[in-house]
Formats: structure tokens, C-alpha cells, sequence
């Protein structure tokens, strides 16, 4: 009974990750998802949550040498040698991508937001960092969910923000099946977001509420109050 729920569990993780894309699936789920394919008869859900107690973040994972990732229980060199495999490839994949747009003003913006999200899935989020010029120098996405389930999300955020020296940033949420108004659920959403990181120096720029292939920007109707 037991493996049939982790079976289960597994196939609706794969299920959303091929309908929506990695941004639908908090970090430790991302996790649990890949470790299956190096371990498909273990529950790799508790797996993950060690690894993460261990390590901190994803990132921090997938950098660790094999002899680091051995000492956590339940991982042999196999295992972690296709974590490094992994991470060898994002390694080779983010250097294949393309330099980021420059956003000059709030239209280009939001245009940007409504070509990243499509048809994504209810909450998806991402931020942008910005540069004194207004070029985008780096990107990070997650789920509305997932920053709601604890601080784990909210300090891998950060971290991702702090390591690229970000300063700076504008945030989009995906409601792909309604109109780009705000609700509550945003507004604390963004009020978090602004007040843990302008505690480490970054602020917020905007936040684009997208949905129905529309836009909404909180600056632009001054539904949020945004530094200058």
C-alpha cells in the first residue's frame, strides 16, 4: 500500500512537471523527482528532505563534491555521481543561453512577463533582477505555494538574489485563468517578498499581475507602494 501511494506521489510530481515546467514544483520536490531516476525502488522523498537539512539548498547540492553527498544516509557513489552529472549539464546548459533583454520602461516589462508565463500554471512567480541600466541580469522562479509552505523557499530566494548581487528587482505572478487584478493572496505575497528583502538591501521595482493574455502593473495603478 505504501509503495502505491509513493508511486502515486511520483507520478503527479512528473505529471506537473511535464504540464507546467520546473517553476510548478517547490525545491525539494525538484529534488525528489530527479533522485528517482537514480533510485526508483527507494522513497526518495525523505532522501531529498536530508539532503536538503544537509546541504541548504538545491544549488548547494548540486555543487557538492561526491565524497559530501556519501556522507548523507541512503546516498552511495552511484547516487551521487549522477547529482553531479546533473549538475555538470545545468553547468552546460546555462552557459548555451543567450544574455537577458533590457526592460526601459513598464510596457516592456509586462510584455516580458506575458511571453515568459504563456499558459503556465495558477501562481507561478518570477522574479527579475535588474541592473542600473535596466537589463535583466538574472532570473528566479518559484511557486506562490511554495513560498507560502515555509522559510526554506524565502531563504533560497535570497540567496540566489545575494550570490548574483542583485539590488533590484520586479516581480510577475501568472493567473493564466482570470484577470490580471490583484488579490489578497498577491498583495501578501508581495508584502513579503518587499519586506524580507528590503531588509538585505534589494527592492522591488514592480510587481505585474498577468492573466488572460493581459497585464496588470501595481506601480503603474499605484496599487502597492513602491520605493523610489
Amino acid at each position: 500500500m505504501t509503495e502505491k501511494l509513493h508511486t502515486g506521489h511520483r507520478e503527479r510530481l512528473r505529471q506537473r512537471l511535464m504540464t507546467y515546467g520546473a517553476d510548478a514544483l517547490c525545491e525539494h520536490e525538484l529534488l525528489e523527482l530527479m533522485l528517482f531516476y537514480a533510485l526508483p525502488r527507494i522513497n526518495t522523498n525523505e532522501l531529498a528532505h536530508s539532503l536538503i537539512n544537509e546541504f541548504g539548498t538545491l544549488n548547494n547540492i548540486l555543487n557538492a563534491p561526491v565524497d559530501e553527498l556519501t556522507k548523507v544516509r541512503g546516498v552511495g557513489v552511484p547516487t551521487a555521481e549522477f547529482i553531479r552529472l546533473v549538475a555538470e549539464m545545468c553547468g552546460e546548459y546555462e552557459a548555451s543561453v543567450p544574455e537577458y533583454d533590457k526592460l526601459p520602461d513598464i510596457d516592456s516589462l509586462c510584455r516580458f512577463f506575458l511571453g515568459y508565463f504563456g499558459e503556465g500554471a495558477e501562481g507561478l512567480c518570477l522574479i527579475v533582477c535588474l541592473s542600473d541600466d535596466l537589463d535583466i541580469t538574472g532570473k528566479v522562479s518559484f511557486t506562490a505555494h511554495c513560498l507560502a509552505e515555509g522559510r526554506s523557499e524565502m531563504r533560497r530566494i535570497a540567496s540566489m538574489l545575494l550570490r548574483g548581487g542583485c539590488t533590484r528587482i520586479a516581480l510577475g505572478i501568472s493567473h493564466p485563468e482570470r484577470q490580471p487584478i490583484p488579490d489578497d493572496g498577491d498583495f501578501t505575497l508581495l508584502r513579503t517578498l518587499s519586506e524580507k528583502l528590503g531588509a538585505i538591501g534589494i527592492s522591488v521595482e514592480d510587481c505585474v499581475i498577468c492573466g488572460q493574455d493581459s497585464t496588470y502593473s501595481m506601480k503603474r495603478s499605484g496599487a502597492f507602494s513602491f520605493g523610489r
